[in-house]
């Protein structure tokens, strides 16, 4: 299915599909350009919707340390080191990130913020972050921060501590259709990436060989991915690590993978056959492609996240394979590789619209070898919307 076209597609097979092996890239064809990065308004308003949730739940301010919780705040995405940088979001005073003294130019190029308080490399940065709570009872503290930096914080803050982060995965776990179109872009890559890296596979290689080439062809088209890359009985380990086993004739390949475009991710799986695959290897492929058919054929706003996991696996387990296929169906995707809302047994909280979700059935046969294969959705009213080009047929690499 076209990119452009984005609907929901229920397949009725999967035959297979033939590709020459070859040296040079994938087709050409140009891509869209890169879509551009949000407007600061959109992290003003984001924080408004923070501080209307911790009011709501008695919290003086949120204390935010490096993560993609940062990154969608006050659009900073930055690695979290010993020297403290973070925002303080007062809940009725501003946006105000500590950082230290030398960073404070760099940052200021990119952090929506109303203030910047700054730290010299003598100087206690948790002392300074106590002055900006004076007189408040109740802080937020994300998730991702760290132990030994709340510990600080208790020194310089006698108030009430409370976990911030089910803060933002209500906000996170719905995406503007800004942030669907950057998914849709980050999808669109994946597909170029992997196709052009299935024409330059080439008997002899190694896993890792075709994990370098995976991550060039990501260059060329603009973006920085990688992935996991697995042949034959390896692709029986659902999340194995690329190793040195070398590609021989009838081998399956398995290149689960994602990029980033303006910070969201894509996640994408494909299981193609190096050569004539086996009847067994047929049988399974259009099975897990069947039981992928059922799980997006369920996937809509108000549908019980167990309940898509289940028509799925229904699939797999009336035929006889249920044994091996060993985890969920599939994972919220943002601005994290995985986040909420999952697509598991026991999830009861009804799906809504503007969730974005991977749908990635797998039958893993150990020793033999495994199949998933995985898109991107987003979910509507009354279907499912591609945000991945879907693949609907085996495909044969020849040598």
């Amino acid at each position: 299915m076209s990119l452009t076209r984005r609907a929901l597609i229920v397949s009725a097979g999967a035959a297979a599909a033939v590709l020459p092996a070859a040296k040079a890239a994938a087709s050409s064809e140009a891509l869209p350009p890169l879509p551009p990065p949000l407007p600061a308004t959109t992290f003003r308003e984001r924080q408004s919707r923070l501080r209307a949730a911790a009011k709501a739940r008695g919290l003086d301010a949120i204390f935010v340390t490096p993560s993609t919780n940062l990154a969608y705040a006050a659009n900073l995405s930055i690695f979290k080191s010993e020297r403290l940088t973070a925002l303080v979001l007062l809940t009725d005073g501003p946006a105000v990130l500590v950082t230290p003294n030398f960073e404070e130019a760099n940052h200021k190029r990119n952090a929506v913020v109303d203030d910047v308080k700054t730290w010299k490399e003598d100087e206690n940065p948790i002392a300074l972050v106590g002055t900006l709570l004076q007189g408040k009872g109740a802080l937020g503290i994300e998730g991702a921060t760290s132990y030994e930096t709340v510990a600080r914080l208790g020194t310089v803050f006698s108030g009430r501590l409370e976990e911030a982060s089910p803060l933002f995965d209500a906000l996170r776990r719905v995406k503007a259709p800004e942030e669907q179109i950057f998914q849709r872009a980050a999808g669109e890559r994946t597909a170029k990436a992997i196709a052009a890296t299935h024409k330059r596979i080439r008997g002899g290689m190694t896993e890792k060989q075709v994990s370098a080439i995976l991550a060039e062809e990501y260059v060329r088209v603009g973006v920085t991915g990688d992935g996991l890359v697995q042949f034959g009985p390896n692709s029986a380990f659902p999340h194995g690590a690329p190793e040195e086993r070398t590609l021989a004739k009838g081998d399956t390949i398995l290149i689960d993978t994602g990029c980033r475009v303006r910070g969201y991710t894509s996640d994408v799986t494909r299981t193609v056959s190096f050569g004539s695959p086996s009847d067994e290897l047929r049988k399974v492929y259009d099975i897990v492609e069947k039981a992928q058919s059922a799980g997006i054929a369920a996937l809509k706003a108000g549908a019980i996240p167990e309940e898509v996991d289940a028509a799925a696996r229904r699939v797999i387990e009336q035929a006889g394979y249920g044994q091996f296929f060993t985890h969920r169906l599939g994972h919220g995707l943002g601005m994290d590789g995985h986040e909420s809302p999952y697509l598991v047994h026991g999830n009861r909280t009804p799906l809504v619209e503007g969730n974005t979700v991977t749908v990635e059935p797998g039958i893993y046969m150990p020793g033999k070898f495994g199949v998933r294969i995985e898109d991107d959705y987003a979910v509507r009213a009354t279907a499912a919307e591609g945000l991945s080009d879907r693949s609907l047929s085996l495909q044969i690499l020849r040598d």
